[in-house]
């Protein structure tokens, strides 16, 4: 990977890192442990600098020049031959950053402002448009995963569900994406470093289990899950072997998708669909549109068999006709991590982590 040679911290040239920085950074990091290793990483590939103080200023915002410099040396950005805006000139220090990241702002006013600070959502749809993402077709995070999704501005919103989709923008505990939110240089260096480091940090579905099939039951009994879904753990151990795919982590969807085997939905008990799986030709969300397996087995057998389809593995044994059109998603034989399967397999982009936090839970029995 190129070098990356940028600074998110002075408007000027920032001097070489020194050992005091790096101490200062240390300490900064106290008060954002959730920055840690994204903000090492920019200052160790000199994306993060500190000033003639040694203050990082963490909790500071990104103005529009220093983000220009960013995406201008961390993506390679080629200048064009003249500014659009009229109030860059050849002797701000940012000017060829101006240039070169002009045709990557997805709003563009007659200015261009290098000293006033950016949003989130301006600074994660530059990002795609800087990284040679292109936006989504649809804006879906509105109605599935953030309750102010709605406020990503217009010119923005296709960007940032590619953003958010792609898991360099995250929002808070609260399902809140804070769009309109200035970026702080801690949020800066934790995005960024997502789009340069896409795999690192996730959860892999492929392996072998992090619990053990004991601490499965233990954690279903606690949960109150019903006998069907407790019974049916050993059959997911034993699928995890055959198929290379994580039981605990089919075992804890399966439980958020059934309520712990005890449903309550449109999928019944007698289904023994364990994944929510459609029929193929699926209408809306009634029983009929939900696939029915002969026994619990076959219906575990058939949810390994359907992440395969998302994971690119081979399957085991006849598949349900749904199998095929997953076959046809545009994310088929992609997905790799649990976080992914946000958006992918559930709309909600929150998904994945949420198995992740059923996956926590269970570790602790």
């Amino acid at each position: 990977m190129k070098k990356i040679i940028s600074t998110i911290l002075t408007l000027t040239l920032a001097a070489a890192p020194t050992a005091a920085f790096a101490g200062s950074l240390n300490k900064e990091i106290k008060a954002y442990p959730w920055a840690e290793t994204a903000a090492l990483y920019c200052y160790d590939n000199d994306i993060l600098s500190g000033d003639e103080y040694g203050d990082f200023d963490l909790g500071g915002n990104i103005t529009r020049a220093q983000m220009a410099r960013i995406f201008t040396d961390a993506f390679g950005l080629t200048q064009a031959d003249e500014t659009i805006f009229a109030d860059s000139k050849t002797t701000d220090w940012y000017y060829p950053y101006s240039l070169a990241i002009q045709d990557c702002m997805p709003v563009k006013g007659e200015n261009f402002n290098g000293g006033e600070y950016v949003t989130r959502e301006e600074f994660a749809a530059t990002l795609v448009k800087a990284s040679g993402g292109k936006a989504a077709s649809s804006f879906s995070v509105a109605n599935y995963s953030f309750d102010d999704g709605a406020e990503v501005d217009d010119a923005y919103k296709n960007l940032v569900e590619t953003a958010v989709k792609n898991l360099y923008m995250r929002g808070d505990e609260n399902a809140l994406l804070h769009p309109k939110d200035l970026l702080t240089r801690a949020e800066a260096c934790c995005i960024l470093y997502r789009a340069l480091n896409p795999t690192d940090g996730l959860t892999s579905i492929f392996g072998e289990s992090e619990v053990s099939e004991e601490q499965a039951v233990r954690w279903a009994t606690a949960c109150g899950g019903s006998e069907l879904f407790i019974n049916a753990a050993p059959l997911y151990w034993y699928y995890g072997e055959v198929f290379g795919i994580r039981p605990d982590v089919m075992y804890a969807q399966a439980g958020k998708e059934t309520g712990y085997g005890n449903y309550g939905g449109a999928v019944l008990p007698e289904m023994n669909n364990w994944a929510g799986i459609k029929i193929k030709d699926s209408k809306g969300d009634a029983t009929e549109d939900h696939e029915s397996f002969a026994t619990p087995e076959d219906g575990v057998r058939a949810h390994f068999n359907h992440m395969c389809a998302y994971t690119g593995l081979d399957p085991v044994g006849e598949v349900h006709d749904r199998y095929y059109v997953a076959l046809t998603t545009e994310w088929a034989g992609t997905v790799a991590y649990v976080e992914q399967l946000g958006g992918k397999w559930c709309p909600d982009i929150n998904y994945g982590y949420q198995i992740l936090g059923m996956l926590d839970e269970m570790k602790r029995y």
